[in-house]
């Protein structure tokens, strides 16, 4: 059997750890005025919240709204 050789381009880098570590580790924190917090990625209105929970990040919050109290949530800068 042969054996493969990973060839990685002049001037990439091998990642050795995936992309969505990275991530997490730059995550920024959201707290609603009730005192619960939610995990956010993006900025404006590409702002996405997670509860602090989810680790797969496969279920945001959709309706733009705290879980715990119904007030709105932060989208744009300074609101």
């Amino acid at each position: 059997m042969a054996t493969a050789t990973k060839r990685i381009p002049a001037g990439h880098a091998e990642l050795s750890q995936p992309a969505v570590p990275a991530l997490t580790a730059a995550r920024g924190e959201y707290h609603c005025e009730c005192g619960h917090t939610l995990r956010a990625f993006g900025l404006g209105r590409h702002r996405l919240y997670y509860e602090p929970g989810d680790t797969r990040l496969n279920n945001p919050v959709m309706n733009r709204a705290c879980p715990e109290c119904g007030r709105g949530l932060q989208h744009k800068r300074g609101q």
